[in-house]
């Protein structure tokens, strides 16, 4: 688990996270890229708005689940907060939270239905209507309380791990089709 100590806060528990993961303050918020990890070596994207004002969320979803920062651990967690409620009208963190949660479904499907499963009864950092301040502010322990023993929500695990696995293939799909369209007209 990322936390060991669930009597800290909020805060300060991101901030060592942020730390032990090299990420920078507030999880890179104030730099102009951020950097995707694939194995041995990165591939920047921009830290574009809906990125820095919502990072943090996603950050907190680590500190609740003890899902770590591997792929494993982020197809995971992101397959939790689907369960846990989604990203409302934020379409930037539910593109990449279905990316992820999709290569979960191809090289991890039993962890990412155990993770939904578990995400059902609970609500994220995003749907717990709390602000950012107010977050911060509570220990580990009683933010897992507030989030926890909700009613189950009536999302079909299999229906959302097929369009997480849509939205993985899909860059893969449409670089095929350039490939094979350049191949048509040029050969």
């Amino acid at each position: 688990m990322e936390s060991e100590n669930s009597s800290a806060t909020i805060g300060r528990v991101i901030q060592d996270f942020y730390d032990k993961h090299d990420f920078g303050e507030e999880g890179g918020i104030h730099e102009k890229y951020a950097w995707i990890k694939f194995g041995f070596f990165s591939i920047p994207i921009l830290n574009v708005a809906a990125r820095k004002n919502n990072v943090y969320l996603h950050d907190i979803s680590h500190i609740v689940t003890g899902y770590d920062t591997t792929w494993k651990g982020e197809s995971a967690v992101s397959a939790w907060e689907i369960a846990a409620g989604g990203w409302a009208n934020l379409y930037l963190p539910w593109v990449l939270t279905l990316w992820a949660m999709g290569l979960g479904v191809v090289f991890y499907p039993s962890n990412i239905l155990s993770a939904f499963k578990r995400g059902r009864t609970m609500n994220n950092a995003l749907t717990s209507g709390l602000s950012k301040k107010d977050m911060y502010a509570l220990s580990v322990s009683d933010f897992k309380q507030i989030i926890s023993n909700k009613p189950k929500r009536n999302k079909n695990p299999y229906l959302w791990m097929f369009v997480a696995l849509c939205t993985f293939l899909a860059p893969f799909a449409i670089g095929m089709l350039a490939i094979w369209m350049l191949i048509e007209v040029f050969c």
